[in-house]
């Protein structure tokens, strides 16, 4: 039996393929670029993983080359680019899939609010606009401030912009105009107050919240995240309030299979959604998780691509640790020369692992967002707080080097 997987989370693969073998499946993964998954594929378990070459985005050639794949049973559906091909894709080869619909909805940060608002789900609509036809006036005259502009399909906090006042709508339009292809923008409030997710799994419409993650971002204009800690422990009727909360807004889209990672602030009124992402949480999120539960979480993606109840609907979920995680940024944008400092990662409480989303050469183009992350940090301890200062303590010791661009 065989599940293929149509590119995957930047990391977590080792997982995919521990699950493959505790299930005696094999596992595919098809790729139009090899080089995203270079660490993982160093590793002595990249041989139990088939690697099929193909233009991923070509919903034709992807149905071609998993015909080809034998005994196929599901497929893998893990990110959000290749959502509409996944699901195309099952659709046509009559393999088990999510509601597409729901899966469109969620994916369209403008429509989605929308959608919320006028069930009573969310304090404010959206204002969707192409920014190469609007004006500042007409657009001043739609919007509340502050107000955070961004792509309505975007994702590694790339293309968001703070609008504190009506000054900043003609940067904020001149810079949307200079990224290639973006050609829709939503406009939606600044809610104040800390930032979480919380990281959901869905069977036939019932949800279950596998853990709050708690994250900082980097300070104002911009939204790098930059640290992460799981699980946040709330008080048992905070969280249950939750729960109740983040179910009844899936369920407004009747999304009723999968992973969900849904960003919300806590306001001084109470929950606020910041954006709804049908997928496990990315960032190496998966393998905090399965760090914290000593679990294999990724087990549940051949659950669902088998179109059957995913195990982790119903396990005992109990931290037997607390996890936190860093991006390591590039200082500046330039090549990627290496991180000094490595050697002392053995010598520090926590267990910290440095797991790189660059190579040596590579060119990183920018820092504001998640375009410059060169490698993320993995810490753990006895519980989430002291996981967070055990990685924090760490990162402080690693150094990026950096080759700087050439100036003209």
């Amino acid at each position: 039996m065989a599940i293929a997987a149509i590119e995957t989370l930047n990391f977590g693969l080792g997982r995919l393929v521990e699950a493959a073998r505790t299930r005696g499946q094999e596992l595919y993964l098809l790729t139009v670029h090899r080089g995203f998954y270079q660490h993982e594929l160093a590793q002595e378990y990249a041989s139990e993983v088939e690697i099929v070459d193909v233009e991923t985005l070509n919903v034709e050639k992807v149905v071609t080359a998993l015909k080809e794949i034998p005994d196929l049973q599901g497929i893998i559906r893990a990110t959000d680019l290749w959502s509409s091909v996944c699901l195309e894709a099952a659709e046509r080869l009559q393999l088990p899939h999510q509601n597409t619909e729901a899966v469109r909805l969620i994916r369209d940060k403008g429509r989605l609010r929308r959608h919320l608002y006028e069930r009573g789900l969310t304090r404010s609509s959206s204002v969707v606009f192409d920014p190469h036809t609007t004006e500042v006036n007409e657009l001043a005259q739609r919007l509340s401030f502050p107000s955070v502009v961004k792509n309505v399909a975007g994702s590694s906090s790339q293309n968001v912009w703070l609008v504190k006042t009506e000054k900043d709508l003609a940067p904020t339009l001149e810079a949307a105009r200079q990224v290639h292809g973006l050609s829709a923008l939503t406009a939606e409030p600044y809610f104040f107050g800390p930032l979480y997710s919380v990281e959901t799994l869905t069977w036939a419409g019932e949800t279950r919240v596998l853990g709050v993650t708690s994250r900082t971002l980097s300070p104002e204009p911009y939204f790098r995240e930059e640290t992460f800690s799981f699980p946040v422990a709330f008080p048992e009727a905070t969280a249950e309030e939750l729960a109740a909360w983040v179910s009844g807004i899936l369920e407004a889209t009747e999304y009723r299979e999968g992973f969900t990672h849904t960003e919300f602030i806590i306001t001084a009124d109470g929950f606020e959604l910041v954006e709804i992402n049908p997928r496990l949480g990315g960032g190496k999120l998966g393998e905090m998780m399965s760090q914290a539960y000593g679990i294999n979480v990724y087990d549940a993606f051949f659950d669902l691509a088998l179109g059957q109840r995913p195990a982790l609907m119903d396990v005992h979920l109990k931290p037997r640790c607390g996890t936190a995680q860093v991006k390591l940024y590039a200082p500046e944008a330039g090549t990627f020369e290496g991180i000094d400092g490595q050697e002392l990662l053995s010598l520090h409480p926590g267990a910290p692992a440095l797991h790189p989303t660059r190579g040596a050469g590579d060119h990183v183009p920018a820092t504001v967002d998640g375009r410059g992350v060169v490698a993320s940090l993995i810490a753990t301890g006895e519980t989430t707080e002291i996981a967070y200062h055990n990685v924090l303590s760490m990162a402080g010791k690693l150094h990026v080097r950096m080759r700087p661009a050439a100036r003209a």
